[in-house]
């Protein structure tokens, strides 16, 4: 399902679960830690894990429209001094080519079929 915002088509998944990848950052002493933080907004930016891992699976118990984040820590080696990145987010495309197809998530919990099916 597609919809439109703000001039674009932006990818809208109907999930309670997602899997995201992204890129790798190369490191720029060959010494640095590399680690990612991965972040998800549904009315303010909440940190919802931390992997050193390309890959990372989001779960969601709230009904609501998440935009899904990711960002990078580098930890310096040779001081032990930690940097952070800014946060990559799925549903803007800055800096370019950061998020090419723009995404966000909708969970809605599913309600029960009625009970006791039987003939009049």
């Amino acid at each position: 399902m597609f919809v439109l915002s703000v001039g674009y088509a932006q990818q809208v998944e109907y999930t309670n679960q997602v899997t995201v990848k992204w890129n790798a950052v190369i490191p720029i002493e060959p010494t640095d830690i590399i680690s990612y933080q991965l972040w998800t907004d549904n009315d303010g930016a909440l940190l919802d894990g931390e992997t050193d891992l390309l890959v990372y699976t989001f779960t969601f118990s709230t009904e609501g429209e998440y935009i899904l984040g990711v960002s990078t820590t580098r930890i310096v080696a040779t001081t032990g001094d930690i940097v952070y990145s800014e946060i990559n987010w799925s549903d803007v495309d800055i800096p370019i080519g950061a998020t090419p197809d723009s995404f966000l998530i909708r969970y809605i919990k599913p309600i029960l079929s009625p009970g006791n099916l039987r003939l009049k």
